[in-house]
């Protein structure tokens, strides 16, 4: 098994974004890994990865909604579409957001509990010397 490079992160994380099926599995995503991307990984693998993680826990969610799918016409076909690929962005970028508040808040408490302040915290970075 070789590691993953971020090239493959993205299309796994693709992969799991557009899964159609009902069922969602860490073990029909390697299987699909496998077969569609030619990358033999494991579960343990994947789960290294936030950003799988966090697809795949989003995609799930999605999965598992009851589905809202009211009529549509053919001629709206294009903005439904754009409409559902916004509304999956948002929920993503939610999901990160949510990450990125919690790893804050963390930072933030690690500082405070070894006595950095924000004003060494809010230096600039020094340029290099060259």
């Amino acid at each position: 098994m070789a590691r993953l490079s971020d090239a493959d992160v993205f299309r796994i994380e693709d992969i799991i974004k557009t899964w159609r099926g009902s069922k969602l599995t860490w073990e029909l995503v390697v299987l699909a890994c496998e077969n569609e991307l030619r990358i033999k990984t494991t579960r343990k693998t994947l789960l290294t990865r936030d950003n799988i993680k966090a697809a795949m826990r989003l995609r799930k969610e999605e999965l598992k909604a009851p589905s809202q799918v009211v009529r549509q016409f053919s001629d709206i076909d294009r903005a439904n579409d754009r409409i559902a690929r916004l509304t999956q962005r948002v929920a993503e970028l939610e999901c990160a957001q949510r990450t990125l508040i919690d790893q804050f808040a963390r930072w933030a408490y690690n500082a405070d509990a070894h006595g950095l302040n924000e004003d060494l915290l809010n230096q600039p970075i020094p340029k290099p010397h060259r």
